[in-house]
């Protein structure tokens, strides 16, 4: 027997009870507490992106924020000087562009981050001693809530800045301290997460959207105004970690490699639509192998393997944990393929960076398809498809034809923002406050969007029953979300029999 799954119903009234808890808490005085179901609310819905906004919650942030940080009543900002707060400090996301870009524009910088890290990759700290010793750099060492919060807003008011730019995961610890902050200081979002729910609308000022998409769900259902939206498009770092190699498999004589890869979500959809495509190639050109890199967990490690032997893939289809030397990866595959239904924008510019032709398919009337918008700033030209049939014709040339596959590559790499131009577009944004490219939001089929993040909790490949059940207890989950609370014994009855008929 299958046990039950959850609707999208019942996830959104799990979320509910989950806020009531957060509001119950600060009421009660216990900010802390409250701060923690604030912060398992930010969870749940980046988890599923029904909503990307929550006005009550930003709301209950900022009456937090008048508890438990002193209030300045005169703040006096230092010409010139620049806060660069980063929930990463990783290499390849969006700081070190910035940090950049503000260090050539003669500002006086602070890099502030949390002691605490992915271990998995690359701090960045050590690269911005070695490349901008100028900067200060400042690492707040992380420990309750309340008391993480209160230590980036002192060191923020100490280094008394002018702006300051937000780097944040969509649950940071730094969101009571960003609603603290005197209104004369300017604040921005990098809106690193477009496609997803994020805290802090009603604490900033201004947003740094990457693209078009980001701009449209900003305006249509985050209640951001077109005045505080800044377009910059940016452009990819390349760490310089040695290439590591390949399995022999990929470099056989007269092979073509694809390389692929990103957070297995964004491959699984109820179509495996990607899938199809990558069978349709193994299967047409026996030239190719696939290598997939991806952080590998046990969400998506079952299905790679059954896929692999089902298909009799075993040395044509190889899959790896995330490669730090993906730039290298990148610069020795022949051909790069996108994601479906998601594809990551740092993934399709780093393959433009280094000169490798971009295979790319999505599905018809995607709103979100990443690639044009992440590369086509110098020039405007078609990369992807959602068409099959012309998906596999360009399949085709890149793999057969040497010289088509080597002038598509360069007309990527081309077409991307340079390094000069995103420094100047930062200064000159930042200088007026004002946008320096056209604001162009389109119209787009939300559901569509919400089909796709729940898809993968219909299909079973997440199971976020129990973590919603414990984070409710049962007398708050028989009040807002009943039918979660019946299916969850429903279940455990389930399981129980399962375990019986395996024994006999």
């Amino acid at each position: 027997m299958k046990p039950l799954r959850l609707s999208l119903n019942d996830i959104k009234n799990a979320y509910r009870g989950i806020k009531a808890h957060a509001i119950r808490a600060y009421k009660d005085g216990d900010y802390e507490r409250s701060m923690q179901y604030v912060r398992h609310c930010a969870t749940i819905a980046q988890q599923f992106n029904w909503i990307y906004a929550d006005d009550e919650l930003e709301n209950l942030l900022k009456e937090i924020s008048t508890k438990i940080v002193p209030s300045h009543t005169s703040y006096i900002p230092i010409e010139n000087r620049v806060v660069l707060f980063d929930d990463f400090c990783v290499s390849f996301i969006l700081a070190l562009q910035y940090l950049e870009a503000l260090v050539v524009a003669g500002k006086e910088v602070m890099y502030l981050t949390l002691s605490q890290h992915d271990e998995r990759f690359a701090n960045i700290t050590s690269t911005i001693k070695e490349k901008y010793p100028a900067v200060k750099i400042v690492s707040v060492t992380q420990q309750s809530i309340i008391k993480t919060s209160v230590d980036i807003y002192n060191e923020i008011m100490s280094f008394s800045p002018q702006k300051i730019l937000f780097h944040m995961t969509a649950n940071s610890l730094a969101f009571p301290a960003v609603y603290a902050l005197p209104q004369s200081i300017d604040t921005y979002i990098i809106n690193l997460a477009d496609q997803t729910f994020w805290f802090g609308t009603k604490a900033i000022k201004y947003v740094l959207e990457f693209r078009q998409f980001g701009v449209s769900v900003s305006q249509q259902r985050r209640g951001i105004l077109p005045h505080q939206q800044l377009l910059v498009p940016f452009y990819p770092i390349v760490d310089d970690n040695p290439f590591q190699g390949f399995p022999n498999e990929c470099t056989e004589e007269g092979k073509v490699l694809i390389f692929s890869g990103g957070d297995i979500y964004k491959v699984l959809d109820e179509k495996r639509m990607y899938w199809h495509l990558v069978k349709r190639i193994l299967d047409t050109f026996s030239e190719v192998v696939f290598l997939f890199a991806t952080k590998i967990d046990g969400m998506g490690i079952d299905f790679l393997k059954s896929f692999i032997h089902e298909n009799h893939y075993e040395g044509r289809f190889i899959y790896t944990k995330f490669r730090p030397d993906i730039n290298e990866v990148m610069a020795h595959a022949d051909i790069f393929m996108g994601t479906c239904p998601v594809c990551g924008s740092l993934m399709s510019q780093l393959a433009a960076r280094n000169a490798t032709p971009i295979l790319q398919y999505y599905y018809p009337g995607t709103p979100d398809d990443e690639t044009e918008q992440a590369i086509c700033i110098n020039e405007q030209f078609a990369i992807s498809f959602q068409d099959e049939e012309l998906f596999m014709q360009e399949a085709e040339k890149l793999i057969k034809d040497v010289t088509y596959r080597k002038q598509q590559g360069e007309r990527m790499q081309k077409a991307m923002i340079s390094i000069p131009q995103f420094n100047k577009l930062v200064a000159d944004t930042l200088f007026s406050n004002k946008t320096q490219m056209p604001l162009e939001p389109f119209e787009m089929d939300y559901k569509q969007l919400d089909d796709r993040w729940f898809a993968l909790e219909k299909m079973g490949h997440i199971n976020s029953m129990s973590y919603l059940y414990g984070l409710l207890g049962e007398q708050k989950c028989m009040e807002y979300a009943p039918i979660l609370f019946v299916k969850k014994q429903m279940n455990r009855l389930i399981n129980y029999l399962n375990r019986k008929i395996k024994t006999n």
